[in-house]
């Protein structure tokens, strides 16, 4: 559905002559960065992606990254009609009435990060907008692109790296884009100033994170780059009111061994939690002696030699969901297996397989291939390949619409909820639920929080999929943990929400595509 490629160089005297219209002199260059005196002979080569916009095929110009003082301009251009660009790379929901390219972020997954666009202290994000101001450097660069072609702009932190990777909304994933100065990109940026009016207010990279589940539910982990959350179902590994391990409990203690074992070291807190059921007193010495056992089993599951091991009970203070239903209440109970690590694993060590591999519950077909998924959305799906970058893989579905009228993708996410459950009808259309299968491990699409208060989390895929028209084939991209396999299997299975006992709310239109290739890069 994409293909990329470098532009046609842009010539060294236009960048020199118009530079005066930047609207600045020097600037700092991201460390990594060549400076303009340096690079002087060398023409700013934006990348160019081939997809397709509103069922129109067009070469979408990404980048240059211009770095402003302290804010890096990403340009973004075609020969699009302006509502097309505008509506292509927009996130409605975080820029009601302004539609813009805020659906745009910044990636680097060797680091295991993502930003997203730059907002001024009264919080209207600093891009091509309506309403948005212009100027001489806007005037200049929409004079050297041409009539034929729409331009527009989104601000950004400024990195350290000579080139990033950006994920665009409907046109995929985009990598190696170039890191220059304003001075150096010249008709190719424009200032911040010309975008909104106020200054950008900065803000930290957010931590991308892997949620994944083994054995159906019953070992649920999430992994960031210096930390490791396991949880364990209480009512696989006890009886009620027990502090001694049921005989199945083996099983699922192997399973959450595997995943602290691919961690060379560091402090590993193992703490019990109850339901809100019984006296509090109680709940917290049974949650107490709970954590001790798993500790101790553990031990001679796993080598934790390495590790600095403690045991704390937090009876039925921390619950995982909210609720006193039976359904809630058994997510609650739990152990968690904590470990704060100063790095990730190794990519072959993100994920072992445990367990053995789910049942399909829909058409079935390679990667490659593809499949055809018949019912309320009908619509053709393969994914030629996926790429490994740093601890994970990135795939490009292509979604055909095979029905009679526009297809909303609510069949490929959570419902209102993301891969964790947590409620966020923003999400209604993203692919929450597309996943990856790895003997009886499944792996969600990446994620990160963006509001620690209220635990709220935005994948890192597309967030919108939807009003694709009869016969219109759209890019969906997903992130995922890789499971350092060759291949890789991906399945949209049925899922039921745990506060929601007995009620399906995603997954009614399954499919798996298997043996999907794995390429480096």
């Amino acid at each position: 559905m994409s293909r990329t490629r470098t532009a046609l160089a842009v010539a060294v005297g236009a960048v020199v002559a118009l530079t005066a219209c930047t609207g600045g002199g020097a600037v700092p260059v991201p460390a990594g960065t060549p400076s303009a005196t340096a690079t002087a002979a060398a023409p700013v080569e934006p990348v160019v992606v081939e997809t397709v916009l509103d069922g129109e095929t067009v070469d979408l110009q990404v980048g240059p990254l211009a770095v402003h003082d302290d804010a890096a301009v990403l340009r973004l251009a075609a020969s699009a009609t302006y509502p097309t660009l505008m509506s292509a790379f927009s996130f409605v929901f975080e820029s009601i009435g302004s539609p813009g390219p805020n659906g745009v972020r910044v990636v680097d997954l060797d680091a295991g990060t993502v930003t997203r666009a730059l907002r001024t202290d009264d919080d209207r994000v600093v891009m091509t907008r309506n309403g948005t101001p212009g100027g001489p450097a806007t005037d200049a660069a929409d004079e050297a692109a041409g009539d034929d072609v729409v331009i527009l702009y989104v601000a950004f932190p400024v990195p350290d790296a000579a080139t990033v990777d950006v994920l665009l909304p409907a046109a995929g994933w985009v990598p190696g884009v170039p890191v220059v100065s304003a001075d150096h990109a010249g008709v190719l940026t424009v200032p911040p100033s010309e975008l909104v009016e106020g200054a950008p207010v900065q803000q930290d990279a957010f931590t991308l994170e892997a949620y994944t589940e083994v054995l159906g539910g019953q070992v649920r982990s999430r992994q960031s780059a210096e930390r490791l959350e396991v949880a364990v179902s209480s009512d696989v590994l006890f009886a009620f009111d027990s502090d001694q391990l049921a005989p199945d409990a083996d099983g699922v203690l192997q399973a959450a061994a595997a995943q602290v074992a691919g961690h060379d070291g560091g402090r590993l807190t193992v703490v019990g939690h109850t339901d809100d059921q019984g006296d509090e007193a109680y709940n917290l010495d049974l949650s107490q002696r709970r954590a001790a056992t798993v500790a101790a089993r553990m031990a001679g599951l796993a080598d934790l030699a390495a590790f600095d091991v403690a045991v704390e009970g937090r009876g039925e203070t921390q619950p995982a969901v909210a609720g006193s239903g039976e359904a809630e209440r058994a997510l609650n109970r739990r152990v968690e297996l904590v470990l704060e690590t100063s790095g990730g694993p190794e990519p072959e060590e993100v994920v072992e397989a445990v367990g053995s591999l789910p049942d399909p519950q829909g058409p079935v077909a390679p990667g490659p291939t593809g499949v055809s998924v018949a019912g309320d959305d009908a619509f053709d799906v393969r994914l030629e390949q996926v790429r490994r970058v740093g601890r994970y893989v990135v795939g490009g579905l292509e979604v055909t619409n095979t029905g009679a009228a526009d297809l909303s993708l609510g069949s490929l996410s959570v419902g209102a909820w993301d891969s964790r459950g947590s409620f966020d009808p923003q999400l209604q259309t993203a692919p929450t639920n597309v996943t990856l299968v790895s003997g009886g491990t499944r792996l969600y699409p990446v994620d990160y929080r963006t509001d620690p208060q209220d635990d709220e989390r935005e994948p890192l895929s597309d967030r919108i999929v939807n009003s694709i028209d009869p016969g219109e084939t759209r890019l969906v991209t997903v992130v995922w943990p890789d499971p350092g396999t060759d291949t890789v299997t991906v399945d949209v299975a049925p899922r039921f929400h745990g506060s929601i006992a007995g009620v399906q709310i995603a997954g009614r239109a399954p499919f798996r595509l298997t043996d999907v290739p794995v390429v480096d890069g």
